[in-house]
C-alpha cells in the first residue's frame, strides 16, 4: 500500500490504533481522525475531529486532501455506545446517539470521500459493524440498530460505487484488551472457539489492510473477524 492515502475514524480506540498501525506498516500515508486526536498512533497524522459536525469532518477532509493530495481509504470505526437496557426501556436520545455517531457519520465520510477516491481512479472504504447487529445482542439494541444501519450503507454504496472501481465492505470484529472489562467480553471470550481475542493490529488491522489492497475485488461483503464466534450465534 505504498503511497496510499488511508483516513481511519475512531483512531484513538485500541482497534483504531490497531489498524492505523497496520496501515502504515503496509506503505500508507495514515490520518487519524478522533475527537481526542492525542490517543492517536504517534506514526499517523491526527486530526481532532467531531464526526457528528458536518462542517468539522468537511474541513477535515479538505485539510487530508490539500496536504497529501487525495483519499484512497476510508475506515470508519467511529461509534459511540449507551448504557445497556432491555430494549423496552431504550429511549429515542439512545438512538440518536447511536445513529449519528455511527451510520449519519459514516455516511458523511463516505460521501466526502467519494469524489476524492474517483479523481484518482479509485478506493476501498472499509465499514466497521458488530456481531450485536447481524446476531442481536441483549442490552444493545439501539448500538445493534445501528450497526446494522451501517451494513445497510455499504452493501449499497458498493452496488453505486463498484464501477468507480472502489470497493465498499464491512468488518465486524472480537477485538478487545482485558476481558475482566465487561460481562458482555466475558460472554464473548466464552463462545469463542479460538478462545482469544483478536489482536487489534495483527488480526483485524491485517484484514483491513487485504481489503484495501490485495483483497480489492472483495465488494460488498462482512467479513466477521471474530475467531469463528459468530458461528455459535
Amino acid at each position: 500500500m505504498k503511497g496510499n492515502i488511508a483516513i481511519v475514524t475512531g483512531a484513538g480506540g485500541r482497534i483504531g490504533v490497531g489498524v492505523c498501525r497496520a496501515l502504515a506498516k503496509a506503505g500508507a500515508k495514515v490520518v487519524a481522525l478522533d475527537l481526542d486526536a492525542s490517543r492517536a498512533d504517534a506514526a499517523t497524522r491526527a486530526i481532532d475531529a467531531d464526526l457528528t459536525d458536518a462542517a468539522t469532518c468537511a474541513s477535515a477532509v479538505g485539510e487530508v486532501v490539500a496536504e497529501f493530495g487525495g483519499v484512497d481509504t476510508l475506515v470508519n470505526l467511529a461509534q459511540r455506545f449507551r448504557p445497556l437496557r432491555p430494549i423496552a426501556e431504550v429511549t429515542e436520545k439512545d438512538m440518536r446517539v447511536c445513529f449519528e455517531t455511527g451510520p449519519v457519520a459514516t455516511l458523511r465520510m463516505m460521501q466526502l470521500c467519494y469524489p476524492h477516491m474517483k479523481a484518482r481512479g479509485g478506493g476501498a472504504i472499509v465499514n466497521f459493524a458488530s456481531g450485536a447487529g447481524t446476531a442481536g445482542m441483549e442490552g444493545l439494541a439501539a448500538y445493534a440498530a445501528a450497526k446494522e444501519a451501517i451494513r445497510g450503507l455499504t452493501k449499497t454504496a458498493a452496488l453505486e460505487w463498484g464501477r468507480d472501481n472502489i470497493n465498499v465492505n464491512v468488518i465486524c470484529p472480537a477485538a478487545a484488551s482485558n476481558p475482566q472489562e465487561s460481562p458482555l467480553m466475558v460472554e464473548g471470550l466464552e463462545i469463542n472457539p479460538m478462545q482469544r481475542f483478536g489482536d487489534p493490529e495483527a488480526d483485524v488491522g491485517s484484514a483491513v489492510v487485504f481489503l484495501a489492497g490485495p483483497g480489492r475485488y472483495v465488494n460488498g461483503r462482512t467479513l466477521h473477524v471474530d475467531g469463528g464466534t459468530g458461528t455459535w450465534r
